[in-house]
């Protein structure tokens, strides 16, 4: 009786054991299956933001996935119809060099810049966006880098006019070449 009680237990434990099995493969199958259905999700929501971003829509889609409300915009992509509610930004450029601007006389690092309009704006930039508008100021004079540090360089000390194609009368560069700096 004793050998009849143990083959009994041996095979329940092979059955439950086998049955275990077959839900771990069913539960990595459906957490595959979930894997690959976020990931197309992911992809068009990606591809909404591009969208947006490259046709310049006022859109503001927060972390949550709500859009701030100001004015009514009806968007048509194929096979997609959208009726959003936006806010539209400041571009990039403009916002850095006001950050710089408030923060004058303290510098800045690219970084700190980033993170706050992206933080202000809840939208996601490339890492470089901050550096390239930094370097696009740079070269209009307004504002200028140390290490890794970028300054505002007050209107009155700019060696080089906004304007490079119309400078106005008297509005030389400086003729030594130094910095303001230096």
């Amino acid at each position: 009786m004793s050998e009849q009680s143990e083959n009994w237990k041996e095979q329940a434990a092979r059955e439950v054991t086998r049955e275990r099995d077959l839900l771990l493969e069913r539960r990595k199958a459906l957490i595959e299956e979930h894997r690959k259905q976020m990931r197309l999700i992911e992809d068009k929501i990606s591809d909404l933001n591009i969208s947006a971003r490259a046709l310049g829509l006022p859109v503001d889609w927060s972390s949550e996935g709500r859009v701030n409300i100001t004015e009514p915009v009806n968007i048509t992509l194929p096979g997609l119809s959208l009726r959003a509610e936006a806010t539209a930004h400041k571009p990039f450029k403009e916002r850095t060099r006001e950050l710089l601007e408030e923060a004058y006389p303290a510098p800045m690092k690219a970084a700190q810049i980033r993170q706050k309009i992206e933080s202000e704006q809840g939208i996601k930039y490339h890492q470089k966006t901050a550096g390239m508008s930094l370097y696009r100021l740079s070269q209009d004079g307004i504002v200028q880098r140390k290490g890794t540090d970028w300054y505002l360089i007050p209107p009155e000390q700019r060696l080089v006019h906004e304007d490079k194609e119309n400078p106005e009368e008297g509005d030389e560069p400086n003729p030594s070449g130094q910095s303001v700096f230096d």
